[in-house]
């Protein structure tokens, strides 16, 4: 192995060590980890209040985070070899490419962590953190090295929202975390490897083509292996789903069927596109003619994912933009750094060793007729009964869009998500057999019941707390939500929606189950699981 190898090996190695810190403390530890190691150390329940401390329900969660010694040494971790080499850090430089790359990652972090909603569940705004989080942002333009003190403090910010019950995990914004994280494993070997040579930007690159790339290996590994998910994926049985749970409400069934139909007689070569687009994502370091085209075509496939599906990538569109938007302006030196025949072989190595040292997000699904998605109501103190927006929800919305709370519904259930997919295809398979009459037998004899008692009460309690506290605070102006980032998912409802202007005394939630068959919808089962009456 020549020293090139060794090089590229070692700040992969570094940034899965700094990755792993990262999420296991900064983002997991004080919902998990944090208890389970205390557990070890001090015995269960023994632990000294200085190590037990949670930050979510202080005036500062990321002070408090701070006086926690194993938060604390997770961020020294990321600190020690910086201080070690603190006199070779006066020769190294960040070059401009690198700042601007860094510095727009933790813009789109600060800008939407910091426009969340109140968070009614603790009933705190935390405006000091939210200002600590755009001011760490905008310094990193002209200090990158304050980058694992973002990290950290953005993890643990970001981690109120699955706090206490459930929540949902980093699905679109972890790539924007990952850059940070490499910024800082790639300084560490300047630092202490002198001949380091191997660019910031092309590692990045890596990191963007691996996600893409082992998206599409995902999809060809999917039983029947190959050629299954563009041959029997229907694009159309997913629009029609999303439009069952929101999106486009306003728009008629019949219509949306109808686009539907027409999407799924298209299929093949649709899918075929998006596959080939996604593996792709391995000629990314082919050359830079390649790679400023292929950045561009992955945004706009994001944009044909948003208009189908409702889901709304736009960091990972800003990411890849700013990167196309280097390569085009950039200087002659960029395309001699980045694109070398060395380098290319290189970078398809390190993108499918990717799910060793990057463990990137792997999307693969098999679209159903069915969908069984949650939907919510609530009943206001004057007795009016509104429907729900998830997003309404607010700063816990990504929960409440992605549906997961089948432990809640109390009878077997197939595994078959709010937007009407699965990543079985002996599922889709059963389900399209079985059409609308036989669903109920199919899901009986197949399903399976989930129900969890103790995170029921543990939910309800949730929404207690939560509405009691929205209650308090309806005519409350919360001024940084008029400059809140883009949703990743949006829904509507189609009749009254609930405008936040009456004190709310009973939360519905409701199961529903869809079959599209021939063009035609049919409502299988709406089942009200929970019924939680707000204290006054």
């Amino acid at each position: 192995m020549d020293r090139y190898s060794l090089q590229l090996a070692a700040v992969l190695f570094v940034y899965a060590c700094y990755h792993a810190i990262a999420e296991h403390i900064f983002f997991e530890g004080f919902l998990f980890n944090i208890g389970r190691l205390n557990n070890v150390v001090f015995g269960r329940g023994q632990a000294p209040g200085l190590f037990a401390g949670v930050p979510y329900r202080s005036s500062s969660i990321f002070l408090a985070a701070l006086s926690n010694p194993w938060f604390t040494m997770g961020l020294l971790l990321f600190y020690i070899p910086l201080l070690i080499k603190r006199k070779q850090l006066k020769n190294i430089t960040f070059e401009k490419p690198d700042r601007i790359i860094i510095f727009i990652a933790a813009l789109a972090l600060a800008w939407e962590l910091s426009t969340y909603d109140y968070n009614y569940y603790l009933d705190h705004a935390f405006y000091l953190d939210r200002l600590i989080l755009v001011v760490l942002a905008l310094l990193l333009l002209r200090y990158p090295l304050l980058s694992p003190l973002f990290v950290a403090f953005a993890f643990v910010y970001r981690s109120q929202f699955n706090y206490p019950v459930d929540g949902f995990p980093l699905f679109d914004k972890r790539l924007l975390f990952d850059v940070q994280i490499m910024f800082v494993a790639h300084t560490c070997l300047r630092l202490f490897v002198p001949s380091f040579r191997i660019s910031l930007l092309y590692l990045l690159l890596c990191m963007v083509g691996a996600n893409y790339f082992m998206t599409g290996v995902k999809k060809l590994s999917m039983q029947p292996h190959i050629y299954g998910w563009v041959l029997y994926n229907k694009p159309g049985d997913l629009f029609a789903n999303v439009h069952y749970r929101g999106w486009l409400a306003h728009v008629s069934d019949e219509r949306i069927l109808s686009i539907a139909s027409h999407l799924s007689g298209w299929g093949v070569p649709l899918q075929l596109l998006v596959l080939l687009i996604e593996l792709s994502g391995i000629l990314l370091l082919r050359s830079r003619r390649l790679a400023i085209p292929l950045l561009i075509v992955f945004t706009c496939m994001h944009i044909g994912i948003f208009l189908l599906g409702s889901m709304l990538f736009w960091k990972w569109m800003l990411l890849d933009i700013a990167l196309a938007c280097i390569l085009i302006f950039g200087s002659v030196s960029i395309k001699e750094e980045l694109f070398s025949k060395r380098g290319f072989k290189a970078s398809m190595i390190v993108m499918m060793l990717s799910p060793i040292w990057l463990k990137p997000i792997m999307i693969g699904w098999y679209d159903t007729p069915v969908n069984q998605f949650f939907s919510y109501e609530v009943i206001t103190r004057d007795n009016r009964v509104y429907e729900l927006n998830k997003n309404a929800m607010n700063p816990y919305h990504q929960w409440f869009q992605f549906d997961n709370f089948l432990f809640l519904v109390n009878k077997p259930c197939l595994r078959v998500t709010g937007f009407g997919y699965t990543n079985k295809f002996s599922i889709v398979s059963a389900i399209r057999q079985a059409s609308p009459g036989g669903y109920a037998a199919l899901e009986a004899r197949e399903g399976v019941n989930v129900y969890n008692g103790e995170k029921k009460k543990a939910f309800d309690e949730f929404i207690k707390v939560y509405f009691t506290n929205r209650n308090r605070r309806i005519r409350t102006v919360f001024f940084p939500t008029y400059f809140k980032a883009p949703n990743h998912l949006y829904s509507a409802n189609a009749t009254s929606e609930y405008d936040n202007t009456a004190p709310v005394k009973t939360f519905r939630m409701y199961l529903n189950q869809v079959y599209t068959l021939n063009g035609k919808k049919t409502l299988m089962n709406k089942q009200l699981i929970d019924e939680i009456f707000i204290p006054n």
